[in-house]
């Protein structure tokens, strides 16, 4: 029988915590080593990050990165980083890194993830070794813990796993190209002569606004599409633009991910499942006992407080999309841990803030240590009100 999905990813989780634990030390066992400074400049985490991590070969990649901040000035920003400071960069570097706006990645219809088959015209032929970063940075990501907001499409997973399908190849155009996919439908049980079309085995695509045509097989151009070969036809423009256009792409992140994490480890997972692994259950209500039990308290908060009585409160009649917001503003992530909040590093807090007045503050954040600053509202409805609007307006931030 199959192991449940929750005893797979556990066990994920004890052999990369084994693997860490022995390279990078631990503050409970007093022997965290030094790890290696990554010096970051604000306003430009993305360079700063390529810079330093790609110098990192397989192994040293796994190391502990002790984060420092550079302002625009080149002055360095105080504070030691036992690891809030690298959880932030992380995050924020890999916003950054999966941001369509940047022209390395693409959105399906769902606005699910996969590589800009366009990056090279966009970034030069070092997009490559960009590609590798970004795969890096996911399986740091993994590797430390981190839920992370990005979704990937399915057969960009299956790239990840180093097991593409390509049996899948009509159903993942679907999903990249819905109009195109209908047309090779209707191709496909068109009951008349398909000559009529006037195709042949090319393909036409536009690069940021020139058009060029690109052949399937050798001498493409001549070679017309009949009843006879139409299945052909349509296997190659799937897999042309599913596999061929992305290849490069997906095989550099590849390698990227598979130096931070093992093949093996990720053999014991389908590709929702590994999604799942990245970036925790995106469907269904959040857990609320769940997270209660493995909430800490701070500044003077206990579990039997009022305030946090009425937080509690609040947090239990919230919808999924204000649940999904708060833990936004405190986690930087809008979805708890795949295994649940007890894995969530550093553990979600609540801070006491004390006030006079309702007036005198709003909740903040420090997403550096999952840090949820609560003032000492007078009522139940004033916390909902405050706490409501901030998340709301993503205010408040603050870096601790």
């Amino acid at each position: 029988a199959l192991v449940p999905l929750k005893r797979r990813m556990k066990l994920f989780e004890r052999i990369v915590t084994t693997n860490r634990l022995s390279i990078q030390g631990s503050h409970a066992t007093n022997n965290l080593r030094p790890g290696i400074r990554v010096e970051i400049t604000r306003g430009r985490v993305m360079e700063s990050g390529l810079r330093y991590v790609d110098k990192l070969g397989p192994l040293m990649i796994r190391e502990r990165l002790a984060v420092t901040y550079v302002n625009e000035a080149g002055a360095t920003e105080g504070g030691i980083d036992v690891g809030g400071l690298f959880k932030d960069f992380w995050v924020d570097l890999t916003n950054e890194a999966f941001n369509p706006g940047r022209a390395l990645f693409c959105t399906t219809a769902d606005n699910l993830l996969y590589p800009n088959p366009l990056s090279t015209t966009a970034h030069g032929p070092d997009n490559i070794i960009i590609y590798e970063f970004i795969g890096r940075i996911l399986g740091k990501a993994l590797y430390e813990g981190l839920t992370i907001q990005p979704i990937f499409a399915h057969f960009f997973l299956s790239f990840m796993k180093g097991d593409y399908n390509f049996l899948h190849m009509l159903a993942d155009l679907s999903t990249i190209d819905p109009q195109l996919y209908n047309n090779l439908m209707f191709l496909k049980t068109y009951d008349g002569d398909t000559a009529d079309m006037c195709l042949t085995f090319t393909v036409t695509v536009n690069d940021f606004g020139l058009s060029r045509e690109v052949p399937l097989v050798n001498g493409g151009s001549s070679l017309e599409v009949t009843n006879s070969n139409r299945h052909e036809y349509i296997e190659r423009v799937a897999k042309f633009y599913v596999y061929d256009r992305v290849k490069q792409q997906s095989e550099a992140f590849r390698k990227g991910f598979w130096d931070v994490i093992d093949r093996a480890w990720l053999k014991i997972f389908s590709e929702p499942e590994l999604q799942v692994l990245i970036s925790g259950v995106s469907e269904g209500r959040v857990d609320v006992e769940d997270w209660k039990s493995h909430t800490k308290y701070l500044g003077g908060y206990t579990s039997f407080d009022r305030n946090v009585s009425r937080f509690w409160n609040v947090v239990g009649t919230m919808s999924s999309q204000h649940h999904a917001m708060l833990l936004k503003f405190v986690t930087s992530c809008e979805r708890p841990p795949p295994l649940g909040f007890s894995s969530l590093n550093p553990p979600f807090a609540i801070q006491r803030i004390g006030i006079r007045k309702d007036e005198d503050k709003l909740p903040t954040a420090s997403t550096c240590f999952n840090i949820l600053k609560l003032p000492t509202y007078s009522s139940e409805r004033v916390l909902r009100d405050r706490l409501i609007y901030v998340i709301e307006s993503g205010a408040g931030f603050e870096l601790a």
